[in-house]
């Protein structure tokens, strides 16, 4: 006798074959392992790779390779792919070497099939690079990411940040 899709359900999505999983996450998350946690799991490795800068090598594995990218702030206006910003992070942390993020929020959006992280990046521009030579001069500036996942990887980021308060605060406007 085969069971029907909506009494699996009634069991949770780790009884359900292998190929139904997508279907029931659209209704609701799976349990641990599911494919939203997968997602969730996936954004959070990725987010500690690109903020701890490991550039483009370390966070290809999470990225569709034609990731796209996006923001509304100065220094980021012309970047356009995800690999473009994973290189840009990873330089960053040159010439900000005590660059950290502390991460505030973490959700899933199931529907939408999307990460947001809001994190409090905070450094210190002290070596050669960037802008101008080093100030000596430290910013906290908020951030969210918002990844777009297609299957179980990332296609699309947003980043939204108020860099002109950053670069104020760094002495480098």
């Amino acid at each position: 006798m085969q069971r029907s899709l909506p009494v699996l359900r009634e069991h949770g999505c780790e009884q359900l074959p292998r190929r139904y999983h997508l279907l029931y996450a659209s209704n609701q998350q799976c349990g641990e392992g599911g494919p939203m946690a997968n997602i969730t799991s996936l954004a959070k490795e990725f987010f500690e790779a690109c903020e701890t800068g490991k550039g483009w090598e370390g966070c290809r594995s999470y990225c569709l390779p034609n990731a796209t990218f996006s923001a509304q702030s100065e220094p980021l206006a012309e970047i356009r792919t995800l690999q473009a910003y994973t290189e840009w992070m990873k330089g960053l942390l040159t010439f900000m070497p005590d660059g950290r993020y502390e991460l505030k929020s973490f959700a899933t959006d199931n529907e939408r099939n999307s990460v947001c992280a809001y994190g409090l990046f905070s450094a210190t521009h002290t070596g050669e690079g960037g802008p101008c030579p080093p100030t000596g001069k430290s910013t906290s500036t908020d951030y969210v990411y918002v990844m777009e996942f297609d299957g179980d990887k990332i296609g699309h980021m947003t980043k939204i940040w108020n860099a002109g308060w950053a670069m104020r605060d760094l002495g480098w406007a």
